[in-house]
């Protein structure tokens, strides 16, 4: 994987420089700048955007982070354990609609 030239190779192919990460398994007191607030540690935060439900305005428990660099991207993945508002979260890069591993999990 070619993500920020991660990975012993190396090499000059960058197309897939990742600054977005899925946030998983959120509190619903987590609200945008709370989570920016805890993301601003591994580098610039672009947006931090908790989603909403649409009809109930309640967290759906899940939201984006993007970082004005993939290399904050990079730390984050590197730390292990992540905590918002006391509650443990998860981490995955953000890949754009169509595009990612070949086994992501397909939507509609």
């Amino acid at each position: 994987c070619d993500v920020c030239g991660g990975g012993g190779g190396g090499g000059d192919k960058k197309s897939e420089r990742i600054s977005k990460v899925f946030v998983g398994g959120l509190a619903p007191t987590v609200t945008d700048a709370s989570m920016k607030e805890y993301f601003t540690k591994y580098g610039a935060v672009v947006e931090a955007l908790v989603m909403m439900d649409p009809h109930t305005q309640r967290s759906r428990g899940f939201g984006f982070v993007t970082f004005e660099s993939c290399d904050a991207v990079e730390d984050v993945m590197k730390t292990q354990d992540h905590s918002i508002d006391n509650k443990n979260v998860e981490i995955k890069k953000a890949f754009p609609k169509g595009t990612g591993p070949a086994n992501a999990r397909g939507g509609g």
